[in-house]
């Protein structure tokens, strides 16, 4: 729940993560400032996504697929690689 928006600064008091309490965001100065109702949705977005240990735990695992997607892969061309040389040779 957004409890209050100034041109300054937005206040997020219900963030729905088990993490944070609140959130403070900072609006950006100059340029054209969207609407109250814009600034809302999109405070409330990124706390939504600002509960960063489950998107790290999800990095972290793809990381560790891809690793060992490429180890597979390399080894499977190095071994293609020998089985050539060893047919030709």
């Amino acid at each position: 729940m957004i409890k209050g928006v100034n041109r300054q600064m937005i206040e997020v008091t219900h963030t729905g993560s088990p993490y944070f309490e609140r959130a403070f965001l900072v609006v950006r100065s100059g340029g054209s400032q969207p609407s109250d109702d814009l600034l809302q949705r999109l405070a409330q977005k990124v706390v939504q996504q600002a509960d960063t240990y489950a998107g790290l735990r999800r990095q972290r695992t793809l990381v560790w697929l891809q690793r060992a997607a490429w180890s597979f892969l390399c080894g499977g061309i190095g071994a293609g690689v020998l089985w050539l040389f060893q047919t030709l040779g």
